[in-house]
């Protein structure tokens, strides 16, 4: 019995406690941690899931051209009526880049849900995000919360290339850094 209640606290532990991983959507520059341990169930363009054993991190993204704040509220509690939820607490998102709202609550089976909506500023995003986890992981989904940043697409800048013009004066060569022996010409 002492084993067992050692291998579950240190399990416990390792899930808890652990170094994140670090996901990046690179198409729509979407960083955020997660826990090490974790097992990607669906990954797309616009839909993200990881699983855990008691804990499940849903990501859907969408355009942003008619989520006002009125919208996000109404998409919230739809959703949290479409799972049952109830003692739900709505309240201001704290998602860097971003705004909107998030919405916790009890599900039927007595675990947690917390459902956030936010729009981007910077970028024509809007995401969802639902996570799913029991009480003692509260700590884990406020850190999950608060590591998502949003930042504004960047496209690559090929540099110019340089030309020379017909007139003008040469340009000195740079010396270059080659250290050892002298380069003799043939």
């Amino acid at each position: 019995m002492k084993r067992l209640l050692t291998y579950v606290f240190i399990t416990l532990l390792t899930v808890f406690y652990c170094k994140g991983e670090r996901f990046t959507w690179s198409g729509h520059d979407l960083t955020f941690d997660v826990p090490e341990g974790g097992v990607v169930t669906y990954n797309s363009r616009s839909i993200f899931e990881i699983q855990w054993y008691d804990l499940t991190v849903l990501i859907k993204l969408y355009d942003k051209s008619q989520a006002d704040d009125n919208y996000i509220k109404y998409a919230l509690n739809k959703t949290a009526a479409g799972y049952n939820m109830y003692d739900t607490d709505m309240k201001k998102a704290k998602i860097d880049g971003c705004k909107g709202y998030s919405l916790t609550g009890t599900l039927p089976d007595g675990s947690r849900a917390c459902l956030t909506n936010v729009t981007a500023k910077k970028a024509d995003l809007a995401m969802q995000i639902e996570i799913n986890y029991i009480l003692e992981n509260e700590k884990i989904v406020n850190n999950i919360l608060n590591s998502f940043k949003v930042g504004k697409k960047q496209e690559i800048k090929k540099p110019k290339q340089k030309i020379q013009k017909k007139g003008d004066k040469d340009k000195p060569i740079k010396p270059g850094t080659l250290e050892g022996e002298d380069l003799h010409y043939i």
